[in-house]
């Protein structure tokens, strides 16, 4: 599985208000505390609000990360205007297509997710003040960081009121979805899982196949894999930690899964890992 394969910008506003506006998505003007979760990393412009041409941000001296030609995950920027300045935190992230895809697809170009749902979600909430903090530096934590933050606001993005015609077929499907996003470790069934979306089992199944193009275990099951994988990568977590940490009871069940993911044992995968880094 590749590590990443598709993007996607975050824009988290730290002061004042701006407009952003996303190729082929009505412009959004998110306010002090709010966000903006592009997650295909739409083309799109930064403007101060009210305004109607874009001025450029400036971001303060942070170099560019060592081999990336992306730059850093992280960038605090102002936005110069008619009115008062803005501040926001721009984030980019790579992530694993195969995972989230689905749910990507399931959202509009542009979400605006509110100041109580950013704050009412810790994690996110957490890194991204992290990330804003005064005088911090760039680090090779960022990039992990960031991708976090993007995890939390797919979540939240998930169980966001959609319209009639809109992707998911049932909102609990969106329920559902941000669970398995946020809470991959607990032991889910099938059946808790559709009572969480408030529908029966059955119909939860069909549902959510027709909204995500899978099926819950599945879906639970590749979440779950890719956690474990970021651990035995990134962290120094015991590998014998690892299953409970991801949700699995069963040992052998996890290393089955994790090597039909990945075509390696869950040992050969960390010692592979600084070769990938």
């Amino acid at each position: 599985m590749d590590a990443v394969a598709a993007r996607a910008v975050l824009h988290y506003v730290l002061e004042g208000r701006c407009r952003i506006a996303a190729t082929g998505a009505a412009p959004l003007e998110p306010a002090r505390g709010e966000l903006v979760l592009l997650p295909a990393a739409a083309r799109h412009r930064v403007l101060p609000a009210p305004a109607d041409q874009g001025v450029p941000a400036r971001p303060p001296d942070v170099p560019d990360s060592p081999g990336s030609p992306d730059g850093p995950a992280a960038r605090v920027a102002v936005l110069d205007g008619p009115g008062p300045p803005a501040r926001l935190l721009s984030l980019r992230t790579g992530y694993d297509r195969r995972a989230v895809t689905p749910l990507v697809a399931a959202l509009p170009r542009a979400v605006l997710l509110a100041r109580d749902q950013v704050e009412g979600a810790p994690l996110l909430r957490d890194n991204l003040r992290l990330l804003a903090a005064p005088g911090r530096r760039a680090g090779p934590g960022d990039r992990l960081l960031a991708l976090r933050a993007f995890e939390a606001a797919l979540a939240l993005a998930a169980t966001a009121p959609r319209p009639p015609d809109g992707p998911y077929p049932h909102p609990g499907i969106g329920r559902a979805v941000a669970a398995v996003e946020t809470r991959y470790a607990e032991p889910w069934t099938v059946v808790t899982l559709a009572r969480e979306a408030g529908m029966s089992r059955s119909a939860f199944t069909a549902a959510f196949r027709e909204a995500v193009g899978t099926s819950p275990a599945r879906h639970l099951t590749a979440r779950r894999i890719r956690e474990a994988a970021r651990l035995l990568a990134g962290t120094g977590l015991p590998q014998s930690a690892v299953p409970a940490r991801v949700g699995y009871r069963s040992r052998v069940g996890f290393h089955l899964a994790f090597r039909t993911a990945y075509g390696m044992t869950p040992g050969e995968y960390r010692a592979a890992a600084p070769r990938r880094a």
